[in-house]
C-alpha cells in the first residue's frame, strides 16, 4: 500500500506539473508557439530548419503532415502550412532510387509552358513555376499569388556518406509575385536549408552551395531569339530551312538543360533535353518500363540516329555524377513529316544539331565528349 501510495503521489506531481506548465504557457501566449515550433521541428524527419520556414512561409499558426510513401528511397515527405502564410511541399529522395517511382524528379512544371533556369550559386538545382493563366499582353508571372513554384537541389555525397546522392524538392505556394525579383529567392530557401541539414543528418558531407541572393525568372515559350545569337543551352546549333528560333535557358550547372527550337513563322520543330546524374539514371529506367518500345534510350546502348518510331534521337557522355543523356524530340508537326529512313534529308540536321548541343551541354557539365552516332 505504501508503494502504491508514493507513486500515486508521483502520478499526481507530474500531472500538477503539466498543467502547471501547461498554463503558464498558454497564460503567457507561448503555448501556440512552442505547439508549432515542435511542429516545424518534427516535420520531415526533423529535416527542416525551423528558422528559414518560418521566415519564408510567415508568423501563423502552423500545420505539418509527415506524408508515408512507403519504400522506394523516399528518405521525408511532407507538407508545412501556415495560417494566414504559404504553404511548402516537401520530398526528399536517396537518389540511388531514382526511377522507382515515376516522376520522381524535377524538370520542370507539369504543362511545360515555361523552362526552368539554374539555381546557380554553386547549387546544382532547378527553380520553375507555371505562368499563370493572365491575358496575353500582361505579365506572365505578375499576378499576386504564385502558385506551383518549385525549386529542386541535387547533393553527390562523398564516397564515406551512408548514402550516394540526396534530391530535395520544395513546392512552395506565396503570395508573392514571381516578377519581383526580390522575392524570387524566397522561395528556394527552404529547398537549400533542408538540403544542408539534410546533408549532415544523413551523413552526406556534400558540396554545398552559398546563399541564393538572385534568380532569373522561368523562361516562357514566347521568349525567342534568332537561333545563331543564342548563348546558352542552344549556342552553336546550326541553323536550317525551317530552323532558325530559338528558346534557351542559361546553364549554370543545372540538372536538368532545355533547347527548343522553332522556324520563322514560331511554330516549334525540335525539343532537345540534356539530363544529368539521377536524373539521367531515372530516364534511363522510366524509358525502358514505360516506353513500350525496344528501341529507346538505356544505358546499354550509347547513341541512336532514331528509335523505331522515327521519332527519338539520342547521345550519351561519361560525366562524373554518371552517365548523362541527351536526346531530340520532333514536334508532332514536324513527326509527320519525316521519314524513319537514313534518306530522309532531316537526319543530317538531327545528327548537326544534337551533336552541337550535347557536346556544348556536356562541356559544361565537365563530362567526356558525347558519343556520335
Amino acid at each position: 500500500m505504501a508503494v502504491r501510495r508514493i507513486a500515486l503521489r508521483a502520478i499526481t506531481a507530474l500531472v500538477a506539473t503539466a498543467v502547471a506548465v501547461f498554463g503558464y504557457l498558454a497564460a503567457h501566449g507561448d503555448f501556440q508557439r512552442w505547439k508549432d515550433e515542435s511542429a516545424l521541428d518534427g516535420a520531415c524527419g526533423g529535416l527542416l530548419d525551423r528558422n528559414v520556414v518560418r521566415s519564408v512561409l510567415g508568423p501563423g499558426s502552423v500545420e505539418a503532415e509527415d506524408e508515408d510513401w512507403g519504400g522506394d528511397g523516399w528518405v521525408a515527405v511532407c507538407k508545412v502550412h501556415v495560417d494566414g502564410g504559404g504553404t511548402a511541399y516537401i520530398r526528399i529522395l536517396d537518389t540511388a532510387y531514382a526511377g522507382q517511382s515515376p516522376d520522381s524528379l524535377y524538370t520542370g512544371p507539369a504543362g511545360g509552358d515555361a523552362l526552368s533556369v539554374p539555381v546557380g550559386h554553386g547549387w546544382t538545382g532547378l527553380f520553375g513555376a507555371d505562368p499563370d493563366p493572365v491575358e496575353a499582353d500582361e505579365d506572365l508571372f505578375g499576378a499576386d499569388d504564385a502558385e506551383e513554384v518549385t525549386a529542386s537541389v541535387v547533393l553527390e555525397c562523398t564516397e564515406a556518406g551512408s548514402v550516394k546522392g540526396l534530391y530535395v524538392t520544395v513546392e512552395t505556394e506565396l503570395d508573392k509575385t514571381l516578377d519581383n525579383p526580390v522575392n524570387r529567392p524566397e522561395f528556394v530557401k527552404i529547398a537549400t536549408s533542408t538540403a544542408a541539414k539534410a546533408s549532415k543528418a544523413r551523413r552526406c558531407d556534400a558540396e554545398l552551395g552559398k546563399p541564393v541572393r538572385d534568380l532569373d525568372l522561368p523562361v516562357n515559350e514566347d521568349e525567342y531569339k534568332p537561333l545563331d545569337t543564342a548563348d546558352g543551352t542552344c549556342s552553336g546549333i546550326p541553323t536550317a530551312p525551317g530552323v532558325s528560333i530559338a528558346t534557351e535557358t542559361a546553364r549554370g550547372d543545372a540538372p536538368y538543360e532545355v533547347c527548343r527550337l522553332a522556324g520563322a513563322d514560331l511554330s516549334k520543330r525540335y525539343v532537345l533535353a540534356a539530363e544529368f546524374g539521377p536524373l539521367a539514371q531515372e530516364s534511363f529506367v522510366n524509358y525502358q518500363e514505360f516506353g513500350g518500345e525496344e528501341d529507346l534510350p538505356s544505358p546499354d546502348v550509347p547513341a541512336h540516329d532514331r528509335d523505331t518510331g522515327g521519332l527519338r534521337s539520342w547521345t550519351t557522355a561519361k560525366c562524373p555524377d554518371g552517365l548523362a543523356l541527351f536526346t531530340l524530340l520532333p514536334t508532332s508537326e514536324r513527326a509527320d513529316e519525316r521519314k524513319a529512313t537514313a534518306s530522309d534529308p532531316g537526319l543530317a540536321y538531327e545528327r548537326a544539331a544534337l551533336r552541337a548541343f550535347a557536346e556544348r551541354s556536356a562541356r559544361a557539365h565537365g563530362c567526356s565528349s558525347p558519343v556520335k552516332p
